[in-house]
C-alpha cells in the first residue's frame, strides 16, 4: 500500500507537470479543441515504408524552404463621403496627399506608392411623396457620394510597417486591407530545392547498394510536384479565455457576460512530414517552398529455376521417369 504523504506528492507533482506541459503548449492548443485524431499534422508520427506488390519499391522525398521575403506590398483602403463629386474627390484627395507624404519621409520612393481607384458610387436616402389620388410613394434621391481608393505602398523592411501604419491613422485611415509578401527568385528556390531532393535519392542509392539492393537495376519512373504557402494564407485565429464558475454566484443575480477576444496568430506549415529543410527555424511569417519527388523502383520478376524430369525408355518402348535430385 502506498503511504498517504507520497500519493499527495505524486498528486501534486502530476498538477506541476501538467500546468507546465500546457503553458509550453500554449493557449492556442489548449482551447482550439485540439483534438490528436482529427490534427494529425501536429504529432511526429513515424510514416510507414510502401511496397507496390512483390517487386515495386516506391520512394519519396519531401522538401521544405522557409524563405523570408525581398519586398513586401501593404495595401489601405481609403473611403471618402462627400454632397457632390468635387466635395468627395477633394477631401479625399488631401487625405491622401497628406498619408502619402508621411510614406516617403520614412524613406520609401515615389515608384513604391502607387493609387488604385476602386469605388465611386452615389449615395440615396428615402424621399416620401404624397400623391393626390394615391398614398404615399417612397423614391429614391441621390444624397451624396461615396468615394474608394486603394493604396499599395511596396517596402523591403518589415519594421517599417508599424510607421506607415502610425502615419496612415494620422489620416483617420485604419483599413488595412493585407500584406502581400514577395520574393525576388522563386525559380532558384525551385531548382535548390530539386537539386537537394536528388542528391539525397543519390545517397539512398549507395545506401541501398551498400545493403545489397542495388535499386540501379531496377527500371525507374519518377513525378515531381510544387507548392507554395504564403503568409497571408497561413494565419488561424482563436478564443482564449477563462471564466468563473456559476455555483459560486447568486443565481437571482444579473451575470454580464463579457465579450471574448479573438486571437490571430501565425501558424507555419509544420515539418513533421519533409526529410529536407532549408532554414528549419521560423522566427518571422516566412515564404514556404515545398517540392516533392516520387520515385518508383521497378524490379524485374525472380526467375523460378526449372526442375529437369529424366526418363528412361524401357526395351518395350515405355517411359519411366527417374527420380533425381
Amino acid at each position: 500500500m502506498i503511504p498517504q504523504r507520497l500519493l499527495l506528492s505524486l498528486f501534486a507533482t502530476a498538477l506541476c507537470t501538467a500546468s507546465l506541459h500546457g503553458q509550453a503548449a500554449g493557449n492556442y492548443m489548449q482551447y482550439s479543441n485540439f483534438d490528436p485524431g482529427q490534427n494529425a499534422r501536429y504529432l511526429s508520427v513515424a510514416k510507414s515504408a510502401r511496397i507496390l506488390g512483390d517487386n515495386v519499391m516506391e520512394v519519396k522525398i519531401n522538401a521544405l524552404h522557409n524563405k523570408k521575403a525581398a519586398s513586401y506590398v501593404a495595401v489601405f483602403s481609403i473611403v471618402q463621403l462627400g454632397k457632390t463629386t468635387e466635395e468627395a474627390n477633394t477631401l479625399l484627395n488631401n487625405r491622401l496627399a497628406a498619408f502619402t507624404t508621411g510614406v516617403k519621409a520614412l524613406g520609401v520612393p515615389d515608384q513604391d506608392v502607387y493609387v488604385d481607384m476602386v469605388n465611386f458610387l452615389p449615395k440615396y436616402e428615402i424621399d416620401a411623396t404624397k400623391k393626390l389620388f394615391s398614398k404615399k410613394t417612397y423614391t429614391e434621391v441621390p444624397k451624396g457620394f461615396e468615394l474608394q481608393k486603394n493604396v499599395h505602398i511596396r517596402y523591403t523592411d518589415p519594421s517599417i510597417l508599424d510607421r506607415v501604419v502610425t502615419a496612415a491613422a494620422a489620416q483617420e485611415i485604419y483599413d488595412l486591407v493585407k500584406v502581400d509578401y514577395f520574393d525576388a527568385d522563386p525559380t532558384a528556390t525551385y531548382e535548390e530545392l530539386r537539386r537537394k531532393s536528388f542528391a539525397y535519392l543519390a545517397q539512398i542509392r549507395d545506401d541501398f547498394r551498400a545493403a545489397g539492393i542495388p535499386l540501379d537495376s531496377a527500371y525507374q519512373i519518377a513525378g515531381e510536384n510544387t507548392w507554395v504557402a504564403f503568409p497571408g494564407n497561413r494565419y488561424e485565429t482563436y478564443q482564449a479565455y477563462s471564466t468563473q464558475s456559476f455555483e459560486q454566484i447568486d443565481k437571482s443575480s444579473a451575470v454580464s457576460v463579457a465579450d471574448k477576444p479573438v486571437s490571430r496568430f501565425y501558424n507555419a506549415v509544420p515539418s513533421n512530414d519533409y526529410d529536407i529543410i532549408i532554414n528549419p527555424e521560423v522566427l518571422e511569417p516566412v515564404i514556404q517552398y515545398s517540392y516533392n519527388l516520387v520515385v518508383r523502383f521497378t524490379f524485374p520478376p525472380k526467375i523460378q529455376p526449372t526442375k529437369k524430369l529424366y526418363y528412361m525408355v524401357a526395351p518395350n518402348g515405355d517411359l519411366k521417369p527417374l527420380l533425381i535430385d
